[in-house]
């Protein structure tokens, strides 16, 4: 799942994919990123979670997990 600027640099919310068993949560991060520079600009400034828990990016993942980069919020 992505949000804000995350989702703006993907065009989309959402994206599923399959990865190799032991893979984790940077691992993914850092596949999307290889396929998008513009996520690539910011994904050092997410939070990362993992089926809706703030997970670090070396968290092994579990099959049929959600992943959600959660870019850093403003606000006024």
């Amino acid at each position: 799942m992505f949000f804000a600027a995350a989702a703006q640099a993907m065009d989309c919310r959402t994206k599923e994919i399959a990865v190799p068993i032991g893979t984790t949560a940077g691992g993914v991060i850092d596949l999307l990123s290889a396929d998008c520079a513009q996520l690539k600009t910011i994904v050092s400034v997410c939070a990362i979670a993992i089926d809706g828990q703030l997970a670090k990016r070396d968290s092994d993942l579990q099959e049929g997990c959600t992943i959600a980069l959660l870019p850093p919020v403003s606000g006024g």
